[in-house]
């Protein structure tokens, strides 16, 4: 008669044979070659598998300030000093890749290999470099207001002390949070050492050291301190490597060693305050270092992975897998079939400091648009400004006329988040009619003020100057206005509706749109011929809280 499990180990093993909906694939163009051709191969393979999410090797540190670029410089503006591009002609069109994959519902997350055994991480100098060439891909854009690499995430490579001696993890630590700061609200991925002998050496037999053993161990030798980088980290993901060879030989302990990489990125996590950032560690699909892939390794690694409270796994590394194709099998055991995140998908237009941003272009394979929710960072500050809410069109008033960036984020019904970016520049708000008046015959000028629908019911004061616009001047923090001050504006100012200005000061219509009058009696302000008047306006809610400060138009007196 069969014995009967524990409960706790029929639970396990349920869990461990659960797909993943967070199934991934690493691609490594510098070690495959040209890759332009086989995009559709790579998009069809994912679709096949189950693969969720595609990370591709972009950038490579080669030595102090320098590294290789693994992709077409598609924004056009690589700087030739960085390093090298597609050196030999090996890498990948991501931008291609990125169009390919999203169509599919595929995301795409960019590997950047920080440091290597030429260059550590208290380099100032490489690490302000390496924050150069992020830019580069989160900064460049195209003129429809979409990035030029429409990232799904950035992945972090290589990103402790490799070889070094004094090692300290405070200079890992900060990098990856000025990365956090450079990135905004997009997806922050990061390989985690996860050397054996910390775990389970010398004797491997299975009898894990303790976590604070292991993590000690790993931040002296390493600079990588999990529970620190776990609060600024989207994804934690555990180099947890093993296969048939020198040190694990039974499938056991193969999927012990996964699973407890798992466990501790897991209780780093949730030491850290934040238990539910997402732990995918990396298995081995490749031979090397004495080592042989086979398929029970695969299975016993991505099994360990979900064990140990992981929310999925990512094969390492995609080229291999091609060539050995019941390693897919394995990886596809395990996977939901199909890619199941949500494809975020927005407009932002902005005529005048009223954007609108339209979701509803979103969706998801496997769930309705209708369990799809969205949520809103409108000036790219990293804080969202609205909280989750069913996908709808969206308005937000930009505090001042210029350039901004927007951050939306979709979740849909099983927690999984995808993020999109766009930039827009914002329309006028002030028109003046005439913008030329005779100071001899006199006459009416209107100052058309339009913020647009986001601005209703708030309080504005038209403002002018005859002193130009720079260097202006901050009204409250955050909110600078491109107007300098001087007589006329106090004049205006302490008069806004009487005089020779009426409906200076009043509220926005529905609309969010008003109209001041500036009447000039006949040669009342002739010492003024020639001179030009700006015109703005600043504005404020109910309550005195500052809302938007208009752009500047030049109205001209002439004799």
């Amino acid at each position: 008669m069969m014995r009967m499990l524990p409960a706790c180990l029929l639970a396990a093993a349920m869990a461990a044979q659960t797909p993943s909906t967070d199934v991934a694939v690493g691609v490594f163009p510098f070690l495959v070659g040209n890759m332009d051709s086989r995009i559709g191969e790579i998009v069809t393979n994912c679709q096949t598998y189950g693969i969720d999410t595609l990370y591709v090797s972009a950038f490579r540190a080669t030595g102090p300030s320098t590294g290789d670029l693994w992709v077409t410089d598609s924004a056009g503006d690589w700087n030739a000093a960085w390093g090298a591009v597609r050196p030999g002609g090996a890498g990948i069109n991501l931008q291609n890749l990125i169009t390919s994959c999203h169509a599919a519902n595929i995301r795409v997350v960019a590997i950047f290999k920080c440091f290597a055994d030429t260059v550590q991480p208290d380099s100032a100098t490489h690490k302000q470099y390496l924050l150069n060439v992020i830019d580069y891909f989160v900064d460049a854009w195209q003129s429809n207001g979409q990035p030029v690499y429409d990232l799904d995430g950035i992945a972090l490579d290589y990103v402790r002390y490799v070889g070094g001696t004094n090692v300290n993890s405070a200079n890992v630590t900060n990098f990856v949070a000025s990365v956090r700061q450079r990135i905004g609200n997009l997806s922050l991925h990061a390989y985690l050492i996860s050397n054996r002998f910390s775990f389970d050496g010398p004797v491997y037999d299975g009898n894990f050291a303790s976590y604070n053993s292991t993590m000690a161990s790993l931040q002296s030798q390493f600079g990588q301190n999990w529970q620190a980088l776990a609060p600024l980290l989207d994804v934690l993901m555990p180099m947890a490597y093993t296969a048939n060879g020198s040190i694990y030989n039974t499938y056991a302990l193969h999927q012990a060693y996964v699973r407890k990489t798992a466990e501790y990125a897991r209780q780093a996590c949730t030491l850290a305050g934040v238990p539910t950032r997402r732990v995918c560690p990396t298995v081995k699909t490749y031979t090397g270092d004495g080592e042989t892939t086979t398929d029970l390794t695969i299975e016993a690694s991505i099994t360990g992975a979900l064990l140990g409270g992981g929310d999925g796994y990512q094969s390492f590394r995609y080229q291999l897998m091609v060539q050995n194709p019941s390693w897919w099998t394995k990886m596809a055991q395990f996977a939901v079939p199909g890619c199941n995140w949500p494809r975020p998908v927005y407009t932002a237009v902005s005529p005048r400091l009223t954007t609108t941003c339209n979701p509803t272009g979103s969706s998801d394979i496997d769930q309705a648009a209708n369990t799809l929710s969205q949520r809103f960072d409108f000036d790219g500050d990293a804080v969202f400004d609205t909280g989750w809410v069913p996908l709808a069109s969206a308005t937000n008033l930009a505090r001042y006329p210029g350039t901004w960036k927007t951050t939306m984020q979709v979740r849909d019904a099983n927690g999984h988040v995808s993020t999109a970016r766009r930039r827009f520049t914002t329309g006028s708000s002030v028109t003046l009619t005439p913008p030329i008046v005779s100071t001899f015959a006199g006459g009416a000028v209107q100052i058309q003020l339009d913020v647009g629908s986001a601005g209703a019911g708030d309080t504005y004061l038209a403002i002018a100057s005859i002193s130009g616009t720079s260097p202006g001047f901050v009204w409250q923090p955050n909110f600078p206005v491109a107007l300098n001050v001087d007589a006329v504006t106090s004049l205006f100012a302490g008069d806004p509706n009487g005089g020779l200005l009426s409906n200076g000061f009043g509220t926005f219509d529905a609309n969010g749109r008003a109209t001041a009058v500036l009447t000039i009696p006949p040669q009342v302000l002739s010492f003024l011929a020639g001179l030009p008047i700006w015109w703005s306006f600043l504005s404020q809610n109910a309550a005195g809280q500052p809302r938007c400060v208009g752009d500047t138009k030049q109205m001209t007196l002439w004799p």
